[in-house]
């Protein structure tokens, strides 16, 4: 069963083998391994990457995935820059991840849970006395898990190009709107609820957002592609970022992503968000507990499961094999991170365009791997 929240969004192929890389668990390193899948899958990835690049008109995609004790492959396709013609490098290009950035802040904020620094189920204004009266009694655990009423973008303001310095000053924006409705009452995706997370976990832990990702995440898991997106991050090596638009690719308009680290702020390579993935996929990052928390589907107030937990999307594919992850739309960016922790299966899919038509890439070629596994 395909979830509604999956993004449906030939140039070039450019093969990469995976390098030796360090993971970081809670108490070791462990290595992942380049792995080779073998022609005839690859050659079945191949087929179904090219034709969606062609379909999707895709200007770059970049593929990774982490199967089976760490083993992790990442291939190329297409152009990182087509004015160039510089080819997509998955270990090294750094896309924008979009909303994939809410399971990056859920990773951080369920290692302060575990510390027992911050707490999911009491008002917020527990740590932030000087939220507006409305919000006050709202919950963590309801807020990110999309249930609060907090509202999404409205306008333009997708394309913002105001710069803040902190997560507390983008409140302004939607903090004294009035809620959609009671708490609980229903479902309703908001990337500003996620902005409201990352101030309240601020104010909770006195660390800055960003701090806290790098030390809770990128440090720990060794990800040093994991990076907020700065408007003016020219040293970074991110891909470029189309539309297409009028049967041509135009570079995408600038905008500052500094309103929304957390909910949809955040640069990765395909490799290393493969990384951060398998972190997830086992306990040892995260207790088991932990991650059964945060990858279980909360429900409303009627008890319909909302088939969200907190940071991440959750359901089976047509096989009835559990799977948990987030997509990702960006300007100048469509991505995908699937998880299938029973499987030993992490896919990630990023491509350098706005609003990609992916007709489920990275799920397509999840099913192609499992089903290799179990010929």
């Amino acid at each position: 069963m395909k979830h509604p929240f999956l993004f449906k969004h030939n140039l070039c192929c450019i093969w990469t083998a995976a390098a030796v890389f360090t993971f970081m668990s809670c108490s070791s390193p462990k290595a992942f391994r380049s792995w080779d899948p073998g022609y005839e899958l690859v050659s079945k990835i191949d087929s179904i990457c090219n034709l969606q690049m062609e379909n999707g008109h895709f200007p770059g995609l970049g593929v990774a995935v982490a199967s089976g004790n760490r083993n992790i492959w990442t291939k190329g396709y297409g152009y990182a820059n087509l004015e160039q013609k510089k080819p997509i490098d998955p270990q090294d290009h750094l896309f924008r991840i979009g909303s994939i950035s809410k399971s990056v802040t859920a990773a951080s904020l369920a290692r302060e849970y575990e510390r027992g620094r911050i707490n999911l189920d009491v008002p917020i204004s527990t740590y932030y006395p000087d939220c507006p009266a409305d919000k006050g009694n709202l919950t963590l655990k309801q807020i990110a898990g999309h249930l609060a009423g907090i509202r999404h973008y409205r306008g333009l303001e997708f394309l913002s190009n105001i710069h803040y310095t902190n997560v507390t000053d983008p409140l302004e924006v939607f903090i004294h709107d009035t809620l959609l409705y009671a708490r609980g009452e229903r479902f309703s995706y908001s990337t500003y609820g996620w902005t409201l997370v990352s101030a309240v976990m601020e104010k909770a832990i006195d660390v800055s957002f960003i701090d806290l990702v790098a030390q809770d995440v990128s440090e720990p898991l060794h990800l040093s592609d994991l990076k907020p997106d700065q408007k003016d991050s020219t040293a970074y090596h991110r891909v470029t970022f189309y539309e297409y638009q009028d049967s041509i690719h135009q570079v995408s308009p600038v905008v500052d992503i500094s309103n929304k680290w957390a909910g949809g702020g955040y640069l990765c390579s395909p490799e290393d968000l493969a990384r951060f993935g398998y972190a997830l996929a086992e306990p040892g990052y995260l207790k088991k507990s932990t991650i059964d928390l945060f990858t279980t589907s909360q429900a409303t107030n009627d008890g319909k499961p909302t088939s969200n937990g907190i940071g991440f999307f959750n359901g089976t594919d047509d096989d009835g094999r559990k799977w948990f992850g987030h997509s990702g739309g960006s300007v100048g960016g469509t991505s995908k991170l699937v998880i299938f922790p029973e499987q030993d299966l992490v896919v990630v899919t990023l491509i350098n365009l706005s609003g990609a038509d992916t007709d489920d890439l990275a799920m397509r070629i999840a099913e192609v791997i499992l089903a290799g596994k179990k010929n």
